[in-house]
């Protein structure tokens, strides 16, 4: 599960309301005392604060029928919250690659490339994943198809070939996981619910 891990690897405004209508400029960032930097936005020669609010979800309050049950959702809680980081860079690697790919016509140096950032990467993630559990690992392959829209198969297939993901499959296999595993959001409600805490600030 380690070397399967490690191959994914290749892979919010408050606008203030003027009594004339004039479209907005904006300043540097401004601070008020003791406060925080914000950027300011001009309008009709006042100067407003300019923060931009993301979307909150409120999620009602989730009652357990028994302990074991609140014992299992802090457990996958505390595993996406683990590996949910990874899922993000796995995705911005692969949305990188694929963007650079499209400007490098020739197959030999595409292999290069992708060798290049598959080194920069485990230069700096490998130590850390290699300690994911297994359950973190089948979690990780889910959320690889939830950040690239392809299954972790498909990302190796695209970068490194039929044969690597072939190869990959069957030792994912043996391990009781499967590198096609894709993300479904009604499926996966729960852990779609966590995510949105998580972006949220919540937890």
């Amino acid at each position: 599960m380690r070397k399967i891990i490690l191959i994914l690897f290749v892979l919010v405004p408050i606008l203030g309301i003027s009594q004339t209508i004039e479209i907005p400029t904006y300043t540097n960032v401004i601070k008020a005392n003791g406060g925080y930097f914000v950027s300011g936005i001009i309008i009709d020669g006042d100067t407003f604060p300019h923060i931009k609010l993301y979307k909150v979800v409120i999620f009602p309050e989730r009652k357990f029928t028994s302990s074991r049950q609140k014992k299992k959702y802090d457990k996958l809680t505390f595993n996406v919250k683990k590996v949910y980081p990874y899922a993000v860079i796995i995705g911005d690697y692969y949305r990188d690659i694929e963007r650079d790919l499209a400007y490098i016509p020739d197959r030999k140096e595409q292999k290069k490339y992708v060798k290049s950032k598959e080194k920069e990467l485990r230069n700096e993630y490998e130590e850390t994943l290699i300690n994911l559990t297994i359950t973190q690992g089948r979690l990780l392959i889910k959320l690889v198809d939830r950040q690239t829209d392809h299954t972790t198969y498909e990302v190796i297939e695209e970068f490194k070939g039929e044969m690597n993901a072939f190869f990959w499959q069957s030792i994912a296999i043996l391990f009781g996981s499967n590198l096609k595993d894709d993300y479904d959001t009604e499926e996966d409600q729960m852990i779609e619910e966590i995510i949105a805490k998580i972006e949220n600030g919540q937890i």
